[in-house]
């Protein structure tokens, strides 16, 4: 059993390292001269100059909607998250085939073991940046979209304020 969590965190690591270096992210556009992004309807996220601002919710936590693949998604921005995870239904609303025979062992959460699968974003669209070929997980049974480390770095500096989280987008 210890195995196949060793392979599924090496499967993850490695996939998001090589999306690293294949998918550059491509600014659209850009800075306060620019139309607000549909991307961000619904959510607390908005533009303060060139930089993308969250603003903390009841409940302490940073939300923001995404498109993935074209599907509005919404997230929960987590900073202590290695990667992108997907909830089954949000994978599927943006047309990433699930097979939950391919569910292997991947997390340990609080409730115990957590299982999933390694998939491949062709599109990640948040506020005015675009990545490609973004590695992710989907988890089952997971509660909400997570939005990691893996995009957040890079997307820009993330820095908390008070109540905000600033992502400073990259030119």
């Amino acid at each position: 059993m210890k195995g196949v969590v060793a392979l599924a965190l090496f499967l993850v690591a490695a996939l998001l390292m090589v999306g690293q270096f294949l998918a550059p992210e491509k600014p659209l556009a850009a800075g306060p001269a620019a139309a607000p992004s549909a991307r961000l309807t619904g959510s607390s996220a908005h533009f303060a100059g060139d930089d993308l601002v969250l603003d903390r919710d009841r409940s302490g936590q940073f939300h923001m909607d995404a498109a993935v693949n074209g599907n509005q998604t919404k997230f929960l921005v987590d900073t202590g998250a290695d990667t992108v995870a997907l909830t089954v239904s949000d994978a599927e609303a943006a047309g990433i085939p699930v097979n939950p025979d391919a569910f292997v062992p991947m997390v340990q959460t609080a409730s115990g073991q957590g299982y999933g699968t390694v998939v491949m974003l062709d599109r990640l669209e948040i506020g005015d940046t675009e990545l490609r070929n973004v590695g992710a997980v989907v988890i089952k049974d997971l509660g909400v979209s997570l939005l990691g480390q893996s995009v957040l770095a890079r997307m820009g500096r993330v820095e908390l304020k008070g109540d905000r989280m600033v992502i400073e987008q990259r030119p």
